[in-house]
């Protein structure tokens, strides 16, 4: 019993002490534990794309028209030329600028969000109306808050400078093959905004809004799972001590952790750091490393024990409930230094989505990250290189002689062993012929060889990046006509609808739902919630547009010339899809109907009134033009009657001849005891035979007049006949 009591009695406060010194302790350990699994899983993603990162590199030198430092020690050492004819840069930039003219016109979106073909809305079902009355509700109120919705998320993305965005990303997808975009970002920004008192007092006002945003990241910062399990994601972060202090202020921050990663100052990282290489390519200065810290965002599963400890850690403890539901592991994102975890939450989207969306323009089946355009023209591009360095050092060595001088028979007077005009030499040994002194050897000039094979490196850099000269604006050889031309544009676009279509799959089918999840999950606002999808209109709408105003032009045509058609028509929708078509903007160059009801106005009382003379002696015009077109009518019928009259004539009396005939036919078949058909065959037979009679005099005669000739012939050559 004494033992018993010992047992139950309270921990002093000395012992309370070191029973949480010692749990904090075990605590730090753990989450220590949990930095270093994280941060050594980064190295080693680092260490797998290591020859991906050579192959950036080499990318970009290229792209740059730059050797790298290997060939440049080669060429110096050959004394030959150096040149870098850049036709990557050109075929890059074109099809960068190709991609972003389709993708983000200037009047349109390349997405958007509709009604599924059954919506659920359960705020109308449960008013019990009538079935039928009710589905039109549901679907009347499903398109306004589909509408809502898009203007919403396009409202978002434009504060995000999407587009602007995108175009780095594109960058990127087209140089190094592979770009990425981050969204939904939450960002917080300060709106502001003047709020005037009924004294007419105005007062500033300044309030924080937290939105989705989305992001661009740089794939050089970008770590996915090399082995294509796609379980996690690392995001490298480069940031200022400024950039520290604000990522202090946010709640669930490991703050001991922090100070201790803050003061050991910057510069703390264990993967290397291309940037410096990735500068020098484009001749800047190299950056310290210890001008920024190195923070690592980490997307995928965690233990739930380690999310619990990090929690704990930061003061905000989870209900037992909510412990409860965790799985042993859940979706978390992760901040951490070193082996210094910073701060750990739970995926913030119930559909436990990452915030990535990546995109290649040649796709890689056996990595994440695709090939870009300098290296499919990377042998291309050697070859042209190389032809044209060969060009110009035998145009530098075929433009002069080669000439070997025998120095025991001749010297120079000046002592200088170079030509010049009126150069005095002296025969050193008389015994020897002075034409044995000096000899010249011409270098033969190949340019038109070196120069078919530049010609044929170019067209193969044409075809292998699929982006011919008529792609870029360059007309070539290509036909002048406008339908040719259109011909092959559309040709030279297949390649980048297929790239078009791949950003649709990557970018727009997962970005843009993951913007349309935050805002259910989210968004205060319940008038723009519902059950929609998400269009993804790259490929089917925006790449139309050259054919389409062609298009429009020509209904436009057909359907003013039919007046029923005509009056169907919506003129002031049409106007505006043919705006859109050609890319204008139809508010500017379009009057307001008040201004057209003006218009019409003005023109009314600018014309004069009628003058009624005038129109006397234009309905007595008219009235003769009637009685002379019922006179050309009157005409017209009686010529026809006649036509008709004469034509049955004709066959009348071709029918009584006819019968005439006939009846003379079986009036001669009678009298020879015939019938009608063995006359009419005797007829025939005696046709055929006095037929082949003319047609064997005819043959006779031209025999007869060969032999003529022949003998004339002979004549004429002196021989004898026969």
């Amino acid at each position: 019993m004494q033992s018993e009591d010992l047992q139950q009695q309270p921990l002093s406060e000395e012992e309370l002490a070191a029973e949480r010194e010692k749990a904090e302790l075990e605590m730090a350990e753990r989450l220590s534990v949990f930095g270093t699994r994280l941060s050594r899983t980064a190295e080693e993603q680092a260490q797998k794309r290591a020859t991906t990162e050579q192959r950036w590199l080499e990318d970009l030198r290229q792209y740059h028209g730059k050797y790298s430092e290997t060939e440049q020690s080669i060429l110096k050492d050959s004394s030959g030329s150096s040149v870098f004819v850049n036709i990557t840069r050109n075929k890059a930039n074109a099809a960068e600028a190709r991609l972003q003219d389709m993708l983000f016109p200037t009047d349109d979106r390349n997405w958007s969000i509709k009604p599924t073909p059954v919506p659920q809305l359960d705020d109308l079902e449960k008013q019990g109306a009538e079935v039928a009355e009710q589905a039109r509700a549901i679907k009347r109120l499903a398109e306004e808050r589909c509408e809502k919705m898009q203007t919403e998320i396009d409202d978002q993305l434009t504060e995000s400078k999407y587009q602007a965005k995108a175009r780095d990303m594109i960058h990127d997808k087209v140089v190094l093959g592979t770009g990425v975009l981050k969204g939904p970002v939450i960002v917080g920004r300060t709106k502001q905004r003047w709020d005037t008192d009924e004294s007419g007092v105005s007062m500033l006002s300044i309030s924080e809004d937290l939105r989705p945003a989305v992001e661009h990241v740089s794939i050089w910062d970008f770590y996915p799972d090399m082995s294509g399990a796609d379980e996690f994601t690392f995001e490298r972060h480069r940031w200022s001590k400024r950039q520290l202090r604000d990522f202090a202020k946010l709640p669930g921050v490991l703050q001991q952790q922090l100070q201790v990663v803050a003061g050991l100052g910057k510069g703390q990282t264990s993967i290397l750091d291309r940037m410096n290489d990735v500068r020098s390519i484009t001749g800047l200065d190299s950056i310290s490393q210890s001008n920024y810290y190195e923070i690592w965002e980490y997307h995928g599963p965690i233990k739930k024990r380690e999310y619990i400890d990090a929690m704990t850690s930061a003061n905000e403890p989870l209900d037992d409930t909510e412990i409860d539901e965790l799985n042993d592991e859940i979706e978390a994102v992760v901040f951490f230094s070193g082996n210094h975890v910073l701060k750990v939450v739970v995926n913030p989207m119930d559909t436990d989505e990452r915030p990535y969306s990546v995109s290649c323009w040649e796709k890689d089946d056996a990595s994440p990250f695709g090939f870009g355009i300098p290296y499919l023209l990377r042998d291309s591009q050697k070859i042209l290189n190389t032809a044209w360095r060969m060009m110009l050092d035998n145009a530098g060595q075929a433009v002069t002689d080669q000439i070997i001088v025998n120095q025991e028979i001749v010297e120079p007077v000046d002592g200088r062993w170079t030509l010049g005009p009126k150069k005095i030499w002296k025969l050193t040994d008389p015994a020897r012929n002075v034409q044995e002194a000096f000899a010249v050897f011409e270098t033969r000039s190949h340019q038109g060889e070196y120069a078919n094979i530049a010609q044929m490196a170019r067209q193969f850099i044409s075809e292998e990046s699929a982006m011919p000269d008529i792609a870029s604006g360059e007309q070539g050889d290509a036909t002048s006509t406008a339908s040719g031309m259109n011909l092959l544009m559309n040709s030279a676009n297949i390649v980048l609808r297929r790239a078009v279509k791949n950003w649709d799959d990557d970018i727009t089918e997962t970005l843009i739902p993951r913007f349309y999840d935050w805002n259910m999950q989210y968004s205060n606002k319940p008038e723009i919630k519902g059950d929609f999808k998400i269009n993804a209109r790259g490929s089917s709408a925006l790449l139309e547009k050259e054919q389409l105003a062609d298009k429009l032009m020509m209904f436009a045509n057909l359907t003013a010339q039919n007046e029923e058609l005509s009056m169907r028509r919506d003129w002031v929708g049409f106007d505006q899809e043919l705006c859109k078509a050609l890319g204008i903007q139809y508010e500017p160059v379009t009057l307001s109907d008040e201004d057209i009801a003006k218009k019409q106005q003005e023109m009314a009382q600018q014309q004069p009134p009628p003058d009624p003379m005038a129109q006397a002696k234009q309905a007595e015009m008219q009235i003769k033009q009637q009685e002379l077109q019922l006179k050309a009518q009157e005409s017209q019928q009686k010529a026809q009657r006649e036509d008709a009259k004469l034509q049955l004539d004709a066959q009348m009396q071709q029918a009584k001849l006819q019968q005439e005939y006939e009846l003379k036919m079986a009036d001669i078949a009678a009298r020879e005891n015939i019938t009608v058909a063995q006359l009419q065959a005797r007829i025939q037979s005696d046709a055929m035979r006095d037929k082949t009679a003319r047609d064997t005099a005819a043959a006779k005669v031209s025999i007869e007049t060969a032999k003529t000739n022949l003998q004339a012939q002979n004549l004429n050559k002196g021989y004898d006949t026969f």
